[in-house]
């Protein structure tokens, strides 16, 4: 079986993410390593504003399963402060950047951008996709200042 092919993102799927919420996921991540990092980035459309941490609860190199109790948390945070979960990350300590057979299967959150941080070469790779159960989309992106 080949990997699904990615196909144009929809127009208006431009995420902002600043600098510092960008630093920190990817320290997130680095640290985890060799098991799968994972979290949420919260905020109103467009822009995140926000860095949410949580534990692997699978411990794996392979895939991850977010703490229940720290979503628990992380979404009652993002509700007091009347914003969203704008996407979802994870790392891949030895793979590409791209969604895995896994990633595809356990797409609960279906619409909400999952955000990939490879640190399978020296310089961390960030993309963001939108999951199908057939497929995948790639999303742009961008880096703002911390204002």
């Amino acid at each position: 079986m080949s990997d699904p092919e990615p196909t144009s993102p929809s127009a208006g799927d431009l995420l902002e993410i600043p600098g510092s919420i960008l630093h920190a996921m990817i320290e997130h991540c680095l640290r985890e390593s060799p098991l799968e990092a994972c979290g949420l980035l919260g905020g109103r459309p467009p822009r995140v504003s926000s860095f949410h941490p949580l534990r692997n609860a699978a411990q794996s190199e392979t895939r991850y399963d977010a703490d229940p109790a720290d979503l628990i948390a992380a979404v009652r945070q993002l509700r007091g402060q009347s914003a969203q979960i704008l996407a979802i990350y994870h790392s891949h300590p030895k793979w590409p950047a791209i969604p895995s057979g896994t990633d595809l299967r356990e797409n609960y959150y279906e619409e909400v951008p999952r955000i990939i941080v490879s640190l399978q070469q020296p310089e961390p790779e960030v993309r963001i996709w939108r999951l199908r159960p057939d497929g995948y989309d790639e999303l742009p992106w961008r880096t703002i200042s911390d204002g």
